[in-house]
């Protein structure tokens, strides 16, 4: 019998009834059916089973395989062009790739930009409630105050 892992490759929740099928060489269909049968039955003990199965069974050994991509072509990632007009033109080999849109990568710039524009944002907003807790204290403060109803 094989070491016991949950699958990475056939999983619909954790992996867990994938790995258990795999070593013990059954269909993780039907493992997956006997799991929420027992689930009826056991009126839902099998679920907290599961999932503390899950926390002690480590993942199956090896490399973690990105999401599916739809728009990635047949032969490695090339990805979706976002319908550009020019997407098929040579690449010019003194040109450096421009990377815009989804795929961009990581720009140091553009977080500081968003940090200050976030800092902008609550600035501005925090000035406002200043502003609003100014006129409710002027409109308080102009009601004529009744002596009666504030002694005790």
């Amino acid at each position: 019998m094989s070491k016991l892992y949950r699958s990475r490759r056939d999983k619909k929740v954790t992996g867990l009834c994938g790995g258990l099928a795999e070593a013990m060489n059954v269909d993780a269909t039907l493992l997956r059916l006997l799991v929420v049968i027992t689930t009826i039955f056991t009126g839902g003990t099998v679920i907290f089973i599961y999932f503390v199965a899950a926390l002690v069974i480590p993942k199956e050994p090896g490399y973690d395989q990105p999401p599916f991509d739809p728009y990635a072509g047949s032969y490695g990632r090339q990805g979706y062009n976002g319908g550009a007009w020019n997407a098929h033109k040579p690449h010019h080999p003194n040109h450096a790739p421009q990377h815009t849109g989804f795929n961009a990568p990581y720009d140091a710039g553009k977080t500081n930009n968003i940090d200050e524009m976030m800092k902008d944002i609550e600035k501005k907003a925090l000035q406002r409630e200043v502003e609003e807790l100014r006129a409710k204290v002027a409109r308080f403060e102009q009601q004529p105050i009744d002596i009666k109803k504030g002694d005790v």
